[in-house]
């Protein structure tokens, strides 16, 4: 039996990643997927598995960290709908840099797309669950927002206020029958991290190395964060709200 049927979700970084297999998850379970990305391909690829498994999909090419576009996309995917009862806000990008080395333009654009895009989406999206009677949302942070590596200011803050603003929302919003969590995932298989392990060498040794320092003994896969969502979104997290999730393998509940 299909989870979400008759279920809307709207889904940001859709095209790629997380977002893509939590995209193709919950379509699959029924739900109708509201597709929010800037990548023109990646977006039609995802739109093609949601439609040859017999999913249902609006992909609309929207520029997250843009207000008025953010409105126009969650109206129109609303509209078309009618309604939408959980979201994800997976979009994200990665910034290297200390405090002195980090550029003002970098540090806004990691603010940009890992925090303020939540603060868009989400202003826009909860009004629509209100009129469901309720809803869930999900917002993609990182273990970086609560342990952290070197050289990674930008990208660690925002992770960790991207906690901080799911923790608020859940408190503004629980009398609406709204939940609100935060995934905090550890080393997962999306070409985010790839583009990383190839800025350390050859990108299959960096992930081999970086599954290593999992206790799991390996890196993450998108889908597995994926169900996770899912579950989230479900009437069996129906007690959990205003939580960082962490999914990582292990990785920082050890001592290296």
């Amino acid at each position: 039996m299909q989870r979400f049927t008759d279920k809307v979700a709207l889904i940001t970084g859709a095209a790629s990643g997380i977002g893509q297999a939590t995209a193709l998850a919950a379509a699959q379970e029924g739900a109708a997927i509201i597709l929010l990305d800037i990548q023109t391909e990646a977006l039609e690829t995802t739109t093609r598995k949601i439609a040859e498994a017999g999913g249902r999909c609006l992909p609309l090419l929207t520029d997250v960290t843009n207000h008025e576009a953010v409105r126009q996309a969650v109206q129109q995917g609303a509209a078309h709908f009618g309604g939408i009862d959980f979201l994800c806000c997976s979009a994200g990008l990665q910034t290297y840099g200390t405090v002195e080395s980090t550029t003002e333009a970098d540090w806004d654009r990691a603010m940009d797309v890992n925090l303020k895009h939540m603060f868009l989406v989400g202003k826009y999206v909860i009004p629509e669950m209100k009129k469901r009677g309720g809803g869930s949302v999900v917002n993609i942070s990182s273990v970086q927002g609560i342990n952290c590596q070197s050289n990674v200011l930008a990208y660690a803050t925002s992770k960790g206020a991207a906690i901080a603003l799911s923790r608020a929302m859940a408190m503004d919003h629980a009398s609406d029958k709204i939940r609100v969590n935060c995934l905090c995932p550890g080393s997962i298989d999306t070409p985010l991290l790839r583009y990383g392990a190839g800025q350390h060498g050859e990108v299959e040794a960096v992930l081999r190395d970086w599954g290593s320092q999992h206790p799991i003994g390996r890196i993450g896969q998108a889908e597995e964060v994926a169900q996770t969502v899912l579950f989230l979104w479900s009437q069996a997290a129906g007690f959990i709200t205003a939580q960082p999730i962490v999914v990582d393998g292990g990785l920082i509940s050890g001592i290296l």
